[in-house]
Order: structure tokens, then sequence, then C-alpha cells
């Protein structure tokens, strides 16, 4: 059985470019593991005030990114794509 770590590096070797994902606890798995270079956040107009949040389970520190490019859609939500830091 290949572990997360080497199975997400080859899958990122053989894909140039790029892998994207939507799960929250696959995200912060691959985070912890210092897989993830980008993050491409969807905020949608409208706040739910309950569900899961990205990192429910936390990280070890704190991430920074550096915004890369927006972009607004005619739903009124916004494509936010960062780069770590």
């Amino acid at each position: 059985m290949v572990d997360l770590r080497a199975g997400v590096q080859q899958l990122k070797d053989a894909t140039p470019d790029g892998v994207l994902l939507g799960s929250g606890m696959l995200a912060a798995a691959l985070d912890r593991l210092d897989l993830i270079d980008e993050y491409v956040f969807l905020l949608h107009p409208r706040i739910a005030g309950h569900g899961p949040t990205l990192y429910q389970s936390g990280l070890l520190a704190t991430r920074r990114l550096d915004l890369i490019a927006t972009r607004p859609m005619a739903n009124g939500a916004v494509v936010m794509h960062y780069r770590r830091a």
C-alpha cells in the first residue's frame, strides 16, 4: 500500500498542471504533510451559520498565503487563488 505522502507526490509529479481537490479532511492531511502549494477558495455570498470548517481538526502552525488572483462570478461568489508564502 502506498502512503499518502508518496501517493500524492506521484500524482503531483505526473500532473504538471496541478491537482484540484475539495475535501476538508484530505486538505488538512495534505497540508500537515506540506503537500499543498496553492489554494483556490470559492467564497459564496451566504452565511450558513453551521456546518464544517475547512480545517476543523486544526493545523500545527499558521499558514501565510500570498494572493495570486481573484475573480468575481455572475452569481456573486468570488474565486480567490493563493500560493503559500
